[in-house]
């Protein structure tokens, strides 16, 4: 099948998906099943099922593009749209950036819009279709060149590159970058053919394999660190970062460095706590929040940050602290139910328990809701009883 034909059918499946997609939560399963046979045969019907699946599945990640072509797999591993973005504009006025292991384009398509000329490499056939398809409908496909290779084959002269290197080689999921491939000594000689590499690497990845000469982000969408991205060269952050990402398809972020001022202090509970969010504990960045926001550690081996006042800010959640327990069950589910909490969110670091098993035995019952934060101090088990508030004050 020729090139233009895979994609006038992957356009004609697309197609029958949009016309439908509202039907997909509205309609039984085998009306719908039934109509897409009818009109794509088996085949298309599958794929037309699959698109559907991926389309509701991801809608949250890839809030402009809708309608990107692609299986679970490839939209489960495809660079979400604002991170794919927030990455891109770093590279904002590039003449030729390269797109390696491009997958589906999630970069690529933001990267099109960023740069003169774009070459995305893949060697899956049907990724770099998708790709391509992708690219014409939400980027600039027409300064972008797309190539079915091996990255370790191919390396087209240019400026920056972005890699995304693949952690899950043979189907399980890696996070030490010497396993991920192509291997980290050819990112060496990448390194060398550009002034700038940003190279995608799992969140959780050991601060000791991280390369000497890369500065790494740590980027949160969603409430969740979704990644990290390793820079060299020209373009790289100048200390380690973490990037709260912003709602919506706008690109904003609200960025923590290590150069920032730190504070080593710690204490007891104050009137407040604050729970840090998941990209600044990844990157290290808990005392340097602290400092900027008056805050001390309760202990050196958890994330958690107390104060005196509350400040509103993106890096991290803070609540007013209403009791604070030595942990027991007996005694929390007596307190619990003395302030006739009914709802309780469960937060937890260093303290081995299932939230959900143990919201089941607290028993609850009553009108008000609460959060309750277990931890240990000190060495002492802590139940933290608060609820979520801010100050009118911003960082």
């Amino acid at each position: 099948m020729t090139v233009s034909g895979a994609l006038l059918i992957d356009h004609s499946v697309r197609q029958w998906a949009e016309l439908h997609e509202r039907e997909w939560g509205l309609t039984p399963l085998h009306i719908l099943v039934e109509k897409a046979r009818n009109a794509l045969g088996t085949d298309g019907c599958r794929a037309a099922l699959v698109l559907l699946s991926v389309w509701n599945q991801h809608r949250s990640k890839f809030p402009t593009w809708r309608h990107l072509a692609a299986d679970r797999q490839s939209a489960e591993q495809a660079s979400g749209e604002r991170a794919a973005r927030w990455r891109a504009a770093r590279l904002s006025g590039c003449k030729r950036v390269l797109d390696l292991c491009c997958g589906i384009g999630g970069d690529a398509i933001a990267l099109s819009s960023q740069c003169e000329h774009l070459v995305a490499i893949d060697r899956d056939f049907h990724r770099v279709l998708c790709a391509r398809f992708n690219v014409s409908s939400f980027g600039h496909g027409d300064r972008t060149d797309f190539i079915c290779s091996d990255v370790e084959t191919v390396l087209p002269a240019a400026e920056a590159a972005v890699l995304d290197p693949d952690r899950r080689p043979g189907g399980r999921r890696v996070i030490r970058p010497e396993l991920y491939e192509p291997r980290v000594y050819h990112w060496a000689q990448i390194r060398k053919a550009v002034r700038t590499l940003a190279v995608k690497a799992a969140p959780g990845i050991p601060f000791d394999a991280i390369p000497g000469d890369a500065v790494p982000e740590f980027v949160e969408d969603r409430g969740e660190c979704r990644e990290a991205v390793l820079w060299f060269g020209e373009r790289k952050p100048h200390a380690r970062t973490a990037a709260i990402l912003g709602g919506g398809s706008t690109v904003t972020a609200s960025c923590i460095d290590a150069s920032a001022a730190e504070s080593l202090r710690q204490g007891d509970v104050g009137r407040f706590v604050y729970d840090p969010s998941p990209a600044v504990v990844r990157a290290q960045l808990v005392t340097h929040l602290a400092a900027k926001l008056s805050a001390w550690r309760l202990d050196d081996r958890v994330a958690y940050l107390s104060s005196d006042s509350l400040i509103e800010t993106p890096f991290a959640k803070g609540f007013d602290v209403l009791s604070v327990l030595p942990f027991s069950l007996k005694r929390l589910r007596a307190h619990l139910r003395e302030r006739r909490v009914g709802t309780v969110e469960i937060r937890t670091r260093r303290f081995p328990v299932n939230p959900d098993e143990l919201r089941s035995m607290l028993d609850l019952c009553g009108p008000e809701s609460a959060t309750v934060i277990l931890t240990r101090v000190r060495g002492n088990a802590l139940a933290i009883v608060c609820r979520q508030g801010y100050s009118a004050e911003l960082t």
